[in-house]
C-alpha cells in the first residue's frame, strides 16, 4: 500500500513531494475477508504517516500553506472490475451525435453492467469514452457532428460499495478532502503508457501484485480486455514457505537473496526448485489466458510489465524467454518492455531522497492529465 503527496501542474510534470509505504501483511492461507481488513489496516497506517510526517515535510519544501484538498484513490483487483464495451449506432440517414443520445446509451450500458451478479452491491467509479469512430473514421470530438455510423469504445469500472465506504471512513479520520476520486490502476496504466509510448497501439499490460496477476489487452489503442488470474507474488512466497518450511517473511527474504545471487549454492538450488515449480504454474495460467483470448482477437507481441522489486524483475526476465509462436506464425519471442524507475523517472519529478515507485509514476502521469483537462 503506497501513499503520496503530489503536486500537479498545468505547465510542468507532476511532482511527488512525499512518499510512504505500508505493507499488507502476508497470509499463509488466502481469505478475502481477512485480506480486505489487512488492506484497510495498511491504508490507515499510510494515511497516518502522511498526516504526521508528510505534512511536516511540507514545511521544509516551501509549501507550508498548501492544503491537501483532493484525494485520488487508485484501485487494483480484487477491489474493482473493469470492462470495455463497444457501442455501435447505425441508421439509414445521418443523425446528429448529441449529449442526450450518448448519455442514454451509456446509462443503458451502466445498468446492464451493474445487473451482473458478479458486481452486485457495486458502484461505478469511473466511466470514459476511450475511442470514437464516425463513419469508420477515428475522431477526438464527436458532439455536434453527423454520421450514419457511430462506434464508441466505452470503459467502465465498478467497485464494491463496502470498499468505497470503508476507505472514505478511514480517510476522514485524518483529512477533510473536498474531492475524493476513485480510479482503476488498469485505466491509469493504459492512459499513461499510451501517452509515453505513443507508437505502441497494440500491447499486453501485466501487473503482478499481492495475490493476483492482472493482464490487459490493448488493441488499436483501445482497452479491449482485462483478465485476472489468482497467481501473484504471494503465490511464490507461499510455495517457498511450504516447500522449505519457512515463515512468509523468511521466504520473501530468501527469494530476494536468491534472485540477487546472494545465497550459498545449496540454498540457491532449493529456492530455484520451488521457484521453478511456481513459475511453471504462473506461465501455464498466462498461456491459458492468452490462448482463450486469441480465439476472438489478435494477441499482441509487445508486453509491458511493471517491476518495482526483485521478484517482478525476475518475472520480466522469464517472460523475455517465452516464445510468441503459439499465438502467431513466427518463431519470435515476446517483445518485453519493463516499466521501472529507470524507464519512467523522466516523466515525474521528485526529490532525490524520495524512493519513487513506478506504479506511482504511472498514476501521476495519468492523474496530471486529468488535472490539466479540468
Amino acid at each position: 500500500m503506497d501513499a503520496h503527496l503530489v503536486r500537479f501542474s498545468k505547465v510542468s510534470k507532476p511532482e511527488i513531494i512525499y512518499a510512504t509505504k505500508a505493507p499488507i501483511s502476508f497470509q499463509k492461507n488466502i481469505d478475502l475477508e481477512r485480506y480486505f481488513k489487512l488492506m484497510v489496516k495498511a491504508f490507515d497506517s499510510a494515511l497516518q504517516d502522511i498526516q504526521k510526517r508528510g505534512l511536516l515535510h511540507l514545511n521544509f519544501t516551501g509549501l507550508r500553506n498548501h492544503r491537501i484538498s483532493n484525494a485520488f484513490y487508485v484501485l487494483c483487483s480484487p477491489w474493482c472490475v473493469s470492462q470495455t464495451k463497444i457501442i455501435k449506432i447505425k441508421k439509414d440517414k445521418p443523425f446528429e451525435i448529441t449529449v442526450d443520445l450518448i448519455e442514454g446509451v451509456i446509462n443503458e450500458q451502466e445498468r446492464k453492467f451493474l445487473s451482473d451478479d458478479s458486481v452486485k452491491g457495486s458502484k461505478i467509479i469511473e466511466k470514459k469514452i476511450i475511442d470514437a469512430k464516425l463513419n469508420g473514421y477515428r475522431t477526438a470530438e464527436i458532439f455536434g457532428k453527423k454520421a450514419k455510423d457511430a462506434e464508441l469504445a466505452f470503459f467502465m469500472t465498478s467497485a464494491p460499495e463496502y470498499v468505497l465506504k470503508e476507505l472514505n471512513y478511514v480517510a476522514r479520520k485524518y483529512f477533510n478532502f473536498h474531492i475524493s476520486d476513485f480510479h482503476s490502476f488498469a485505466i491509469s496504466a493504459f492512459s499513461a503508457i499510451r501517452e509515453i509510448y505513443s507508437d505502441k497501439e497494440n500491447f499486453i499490460f501485466i501487473d503482478t501484485h499481492g495475490e493476483l496477476t492482472d493482464l490487459s489487452i490493448i488493441k488499436d489503442n483501445i482497452f479491449a480486455e482485462s483478465v485476472s488470474f489468482p497467481v501473484g507474488e504471494n503465490f511464490f512466497v507461499r510455495q517457498t514457505s511450504k516447500d522449505l518450511l519457512l515463515s512468509g517473511d523468511e521466504s520473501c527474504s530468501l527469494i530476494n537473496l536468491h534472485i540477487n545471487g546472494k545465497c550459498d549454492s545449496v540454498t540457491s538450488q532449493k529456492v530455484q526448485a520451488t521457484m521453478d515449480k511456481s513459475l511453471k504454474i504462473w506461465l501455464e495460467k498466462f498461456h491459458s489466458v492468452l490462448t482463450s483470448l486469441s480465439l476472438n482477437m489478435y494477441v499482441p507481441r509487445t508486453i509491458f510489465i511493471m517491476t518495482d522489486n526483485e521478484f517482478s524483475e525476475f518475472l520480466a526476465k522469464k517472460l523475455k524467454e517465452e516464445k510468441f509462436s503459439q499465438f502467431s506464425m513466427t518463431e519470435e519471442s515476446f517483445n518485453v518492455i519493463v516499466l521501472n524507475n529507470k524507464s519512467l523517472c523522466e516523466y515525474c519529478l521528485s526529490d532525490k531522497e524520495i524512493e519513487k515507485e513506478p506504479f506511482a509514476e504511472l498514476e501521476c502521469v495519468f492523474l496530471n492529465k486529468i488535472f490539466n483537462t479540468k
